[in-house]
């Protein structure tokens, strides 16, 4: 009888640590594959670019390194089933320590917050564990429960942990667009950095730079510029120089595949003219510099430096031609250089619905407000 009283016990400690631990081994797999970009991006700054970060191999192997955490603690816990999922804390807590880096890691890895709390969360684990073998004692009346029933405190405990590790990671929308982008960009992958985030209204100014460049490599700047949020102006196609890096793709990379650097104090409109004027930059940063006065909505210096540098003709790119229609609205005494009742028919189009348009330059024309001007 004692036998099989002892038998059921086991049997039941034995399912309730194998429910936890896959329990555990699921929510860690699909954590560590929801911030494989930003990993990605923690490997390259901590090898300085030598080594590359496996979103598959690394799941696992830190999925396995945690659970044999999770296993020693669980031998020097000593803790009844009741609260088993307890011995998962230490490992939920590091792998919420090593996906809660933000755009910070560019310059250097910092503990930041973890320098305290990593000890003291640890500390205060180590206080629970005592307490909980301390009153265990007064759980031996309830050993008839089943095994169901001495589950769900486990369950409860670990769904706890779960959301606690998810809030301390980084879950900010538009990081993980950066480091998804950056990552396709390491791959020379234009096409794929371009369709992330692309339903999201959310941007930044490191993800609306890192989008330009993607498309100038693809010459599809003027096309497809104002596919994308755009809120920084002319801002949003350059990082500004010497600043702290806050992406992979490096500011020099930039300037030298536009062809120059800035100059100290230099605004990016102006960087960009002194490219095209003094033919030290190159074709990509021609289209750079009249996207750049699109997004000033500087209209009457776009026509004229579109003039100037193109020929004008009904084969330019998408924003050039609905920026050219614009101009020409504004100022009915000038002659269009080709007929524009095309885009008269678009345009009337897009007044009666703007929002089916808003993805042109018209609809960033007359509702997108400018942040910056520099």
């Amino acid at each position: 009888m004692v036998n099989d009283v002892s038998m059921r016990r086991n049997k039941t400690a034995r399912s309730i640590r194998i429910a936890c631990g896959l329990l555990f081994i699921l929510f860690s797999v699909f954590y560590l594959r929801f911030q494989s970009h930003l990993l990605e991006m923690l490997q390259k700054v901590l090898s300085d670019g030598q080594t590359a970060y496996s979103a598959k191999w690394g799941t696992w192997i830190i999925t396995l390194v945690l659970c044999l955490i999770q296993f020693g603690v669980g031998k020097a816990a000593r803790l009844s089933e009741r609260c088993h999922a307890l011995t998962y804390l230490p490992s939920l807590l590091l792998l919420a320590f090593i996906a809660g880096f933000d755009k910070g890691i560019y310059t250097g890895v910092s503990f930041g917050r973890w320098a305290w709390m990593l000890p003291a969360v640890l500390s205060g684990f180590v206080l629970l564990v005592w307490i909980c073998r301390k009153v265990g004692v007064l759980w031996a009346d309830m050993r008839g429960q089943s095994w169901q029933e001495r589950l769900f405190p486990n369950l409860l405990i670990m769904f706890f942990m779960c959301v606690g590790c998810v809030s301390l990671g980084n879950t900010d929308e538009v990081f993980h667009y950066e480091t998804a982008v950056d990552a396709a960009l390491l791959d020379n992958d234009y096409e794929r950095a371009l369709s992330i985030g692309t339903g999201s209204p959310r941007t930044s100014r490191e993800l609306s730079v890192m989008r330009a460049y993607a498309l100038s490599r693809i010459d599809s700047l003027p096309e497809r510029l104002f596919e994308y949020p755009q809120c920084d102006a002319s801002r949003g196609l350059l990082f500004e120089a010497g600043t702290p890096q806050t992406t992979w793709l490096k500011h020099q990379a930039v300037y030298d595949y536009l062809g120059g650097n800035p100059r100290a104090g230099e605004s990016v409109t102006a960087y960009l003219r002194r490219l095209c004027y003094t033919e030290t930059g190159n074709a990509p940063a021609l289209d750079y510099y009249l996207c750049a006065l699109l997004l000033r909505k500087e209209l009457d210096v776009f026509a004229k430096e579109l003039g100037y540098f193109c020929y004008v003709e009904p084969g330019l790119p998408r924003a050039y031609l609905e920026a050219l229609f614009l101009y020409y609205a504004k100022h009915p005494e000038q002659e269009p250089p080709f007929d524009l009742s095309a885009l008269g028919r678009d345009y009337q189009h897009y007044r009666l619905s703007p929002s089916a348009h808003g993805r042109s330059y018209w609809s960033y024309y007359d509702y997108t407000t400018i942040r910056y001007v520099k």
